[in-house]
């Protein structure tokens, strides 16, 4: 999820980390995730991938930051990411970066009652 788009990110350990394929349950309408990957899911049938790029309006802004990193990688470049969309002073002005997700739907689960 926070990852330079290789696939595989360096760990403490020297080795590398395979940083895809994380997953995360998600209830449609809650602010577990940004809108606009919840928008871009509708539809989808299980197996499914899409990649969606999301203007940072409807970007982490709209989840409360939500999924959160939990590595300290992660975690830093959540804080620079924040910085480039508030601006960092005068000589850096805030800028509506977009973000690139790849989104694939493992299962699918139903309310009950349904």
């Amino acid at each position: 999820m926070y990852s330079k788009g290789m696939g595989y990110e360096p760990s403490e350990e020297g080795l590398g980390r395979k940083d895809t394929g994380e997953s995360y349950r998600v209830r449609m309408g809650s602010k577990d995730i940004p809108v606009g990957i919840q928008a871009a899911m509708v539809g989808m049938k299980k197996g499914e991938k899409r990649r969606v790029e999301l203007p940072s309006a409807v970007g982490f802004d709209s989840s409360d930051w939500a999924p959160a990193p939990t590595t300290r990688r992660g975690k830093a470049t959540i804080v620079s990411y924040r910085r480039i969309l508030e601006g960092n002073g005068p000589s850096s002005p805030p800028f509506p970066a977009e973000t690139i997700w790849d989104v694939q739907v493992e299962r699918i689960g139903r309310k009950k009652g349904e």
